[in-house]
């Protein structure tokens, strides 16, 4: 193990602490500068960040507000502006961490409450996303965090869940944030790198239950490397062919225990430990929680003890009767774990951790001490919804659900992902092995929890654009660009794209097509392909297969691009992309419009009743926020045989009146809209046996092939509709 410098005593308190702390920060832009003279940043890279920068800000802010608003983004619109007119926050764990509500309020406060300035924080957070590879170049490299950025730019995941009101991007951020400063910490061993993570934990802690997966991947990184590390004198007292298996065993456990002995003396701790010990002791009292599945054992049964109210409790997750005597208890336990073991590592260090860590997490979660139950509910609750909400496996998708929408939105990092960590795993790269640790624990960990949505693919794609990005970068950095061109390999730029291009428009033919033409394409595909053997012959296979791979990648940053404009802008709130998945229709958003500029002002004549059966209130909710003249009910009980007295009424389709004659009493024709809608997942069912036949049958695999091109679906779109009735008084023109 590496030998640290002991720590200086802990003898400047909390006031040194933050006179250093703002000293530092007056010093910062020379810092800064000075930062970047000394680590010889060239004016490419200059030029370069700033434009993604702009670039990836100025894509995520236009036409920011068109969109309707999806029923989750309304939620935590409507709960932002409640607390921003002065109606407060309380935390709940079925929205996740308060940070996201907080944030958007305080954007609320400062601009002004709209559809725009909802999705406000989450752009911002995306473009930010982008700038945070240069923090990393000693390890991506130089190439490979331009790349890095350029990719999380482009990304569709990254994007179109930057221009949505959910705390997906948030989580990328802190835990890109949480990477970076861990390496710096690997690297440099500066206390500064431990002060950051600390802040980033919390913030993510505060941000989505998603941090326990983050903690858990970096976490087991960490401990693996320990493990590596100390595996000589683990196995030193094991004698091969001298002792039974048993007693083998026995050795083992017995070096595994002296090196554990050894460790807990908290001497000559080695950086990954260190850092280890930092996530462990901060978040362990926010796992106390986990205790919870004891509850269903046996022996529990009849004593009346929950320590995570199961669905359909009022507080779903939260402890009750004597139950909360064994969390309290259990919190208290692990908070005097978690100080003795960091008071024994570094007494100095540990405490102005703990107080970034615990001071954030608090202020969050009390949503700034006005609600100090939120603390309660963040260190039990948030994890204990969670935990009793794995049987309910919302979305319920399919195990192979990733599988299956990785490959259409993240190709590009998926397939050079999946090369460079094979490449790594040859070459014993310490943070290659690093990134497919990272990609392939959470593909696992996210393929486990039974809770499946599109807007978790952002945590899957983020290691995998670092992992290929990383990679492509170290294949342009190894290119002989002079041999190259003097071989002419230069010509692999347009000859691998159109290669790639045939093959597609080669596997998509049927029968029925022209023959003279798929012979034509092919007779093209193999002068290519000879070609390309002549260029290999002449640069060497390496440098070969390094520029087709480049090439490559351009068409795929460029089909990349075009995936991503059509998620964001052509199809942001149509449900034929699978990102979107279920979506509020742009009719519905049609007719909030109209109402908010026909009928703005509240009264009798412009009264609203809304139907709320389905969760039809959002996101009306939101639309309609702030108005005195709107009301909400339930039908589905009984068939209206009364019409309501409001001007307009928006109704669950589903309990529409047998006869229209009850609403011509008040109301015109009814006008049916979509409410909700949703992609068909005709990928339910799927077998090994059907994706052979699929690839085999042209008709098949023509679909799948103008799905991936066009989103042209095979099955029409499934929808929740609504149907909109119209007083002949009110200000409102819905043709049928």
């Amino acid at each position: 193990m590496s030998v640290e410098a002991a720590d200086k005593p802990a003898t400047a308190g909390i006031a040194a602490m933050l006179a250093e702390l703002w000293a530092g920060l007056r010093s910062g832009p020379a810092r800064f500068r000075d930062a970047l003279a000394q680590d010889r940043v060239s004016v490419a890279e200059v030029a370069a960040y700033p434009a993604l920068l702009l670039f990836a800000l100025a894509a995520r802010l236009w036409d920011l507000g068109s969109r309707a608003m999806h029923h989750d983004e309304s939620l935590h619109a409507f709960y932002s502006y409640n607390l921003a007119v002065g109606d407060g926050y309380r935390h709940d764990p079925m929205m996740h961490g308060p940070f996201q509500m907080e944030a958007t309020a305080g954007l609320f406060f400062l601009f002004g409450d709209s559809d725009f300035t909802a999705r406000l924080l989450y752009a911002l957070a995306g473009a930010a996303l982008v700038g945070l590879p240069f923090f990393l170049r000693s390890r991506l490299g130089r190439t490979g965090a331009l790349l890095v950025s350029a990719m999380l730019a482009v990304s569709p995941a990254m994007f179109y869940f930057s221009r949505f009101a959910r705390n997906d991007i948030l989580m990328a951020v802190w835990t890109f944030g949480l990477v970076i400063a861990m390496w710096r910490f690997l690297d440099e061993g500066k206390p500064r790198y431990l002060f950051w993570a600390s802040g980033l934990l919390a913030l993510a802690f505060a941000t989505k239950e998603s941090a326990y997966v983050v903690t858990t991947i970096l976490g087991g990184y960490l401990f693996m490397e320990i493990v590596s590390r100390n595996w000589p004198s683990i196995t030193g007292m094991v004698r091969i062919g001298e002792a039974s298996p048993p007693a083998a065993l026995g050795q083992l456990l017995r070096g595994a225990w002296e090196t554990l002995a050894r460790g807990m003396s908290f001497v000559g701790v080695s950086r990954q430990a260190s850092f280890f010990i930092l996530l462990f002791t901060l978040s362990l009292p926010l796992g106390a929680a986990l205790v919870s599945v004891i509850q269903d054992i046996p022996i529990l049964d009849g004593s009346g003890i929950v320590l995570a109210s199961p669905v359909g409790s009022p507080r779903i997750g939260a402890p009750s009767s004597g139950g909360m005597v064994i969390a309290a208890v259990t919190v208290g336990l692990l908070f005097w774990a978690a100080a003795t073991l960091g008071f024994r590592w570094r007494s100095g260090v540990w405490w102005k951790c703990a107080l970034i860590f615990y001071g954030v997490w608090a202020l969050l979660y009390s949503t700034f001490f006005t609600n100090p139950l939120g603390i309660g509910s963040g260190i039990w609750q948030s994890l204990g919804y969670w935990i009793v909400q794995q049987d309910v496996a919302r979305g319920n998708q399919p195990l192979y659900y990733y599988l299956v929408i990785t490959p259409v939105y993240e190709f590009l990092p998926l397939i050079f992902g999946a090369i460079g960590g094979f490449y790594y795993w040859i070459r014993r790269d310490r943070f290659g092995l690093f990134l497919v640790f990272w990609a392939l624990s959470t593909f696992l960990l996210y393929t486990y929890i039974t809770e499946k949505m599109p807007w978790l693919l952002v945590n899957l794609a983020l290691p995998l654009i670092v992992l290929a990005g990383r990679f492509l970068g170290s294949l342009i950095d190894r290119v002989e660009w002079r041999r190259l061109a003097r071989g002419g390999g230069l010509l692999l730029l347009p000859g691998a794209p159109l290669a790639v291009i045939l093959s597609w428009l080669l596997a998509r033919s049927a029968p029925g097509d022209d023959p003279a033409l798929m012979l034509g394409m092919a007779a093209a595909l193999g002068c290519l392909l000879a070609g390309g053997w002549w260029i290999a012959r002449r640069v060497g296979s390496r440098a070969f297969w390094s520029f087709t791979a480049v090439s490559i990648a351009i068409l795929m940053l460029a089909l990349t691009v075009r995936a991503s404009w059509h998620a964001a802008y052509r199809n942001g709130d149509t449900p034929v992309e699978m990102l979107v998945y279920t979506q509020t229709s742009p009719d519905l958003a049609g007719v909030y419009r109209q109402i908010s500029r026909n009928m703005d002002e509240p009264g009798p004549a412009n009264s609203i009743t809304i139907d709320q059966d389905g969760g039809f209130s959002w996101p009306w909710v939101w639309y309609l926020r702030g108005r005195p003249d709107v009301g909400y009910a339930d039908y589905s009980a009984a068939p209206i045989s009364d019409p309501p007295g409001a001007s307009v009424l928006i109704l669950n389709a589903d309990n529409r009146p047998d006869s229209e004659e009850v609403m011509a009493e008040r109301y015109g024709p009814g006008v049916r809209i979509p409410h909700r809608w949703w992609f068909p997942e005709n990928y339910r069912g799927a077998t090994l046996g059907k994706l052979f036949g699929g690839i085999l049958d042209g008709d098949s695999r023509r679909r799948v092939m103008d799905y991936f091109w066009d989103r042209k679906l095979s099955a029409p779109l499934g929808s929740s509709d609504a149907v909109i009735y119209v007083s002949p008084n009110a200000p409102l023109d819905l043709a049928p």
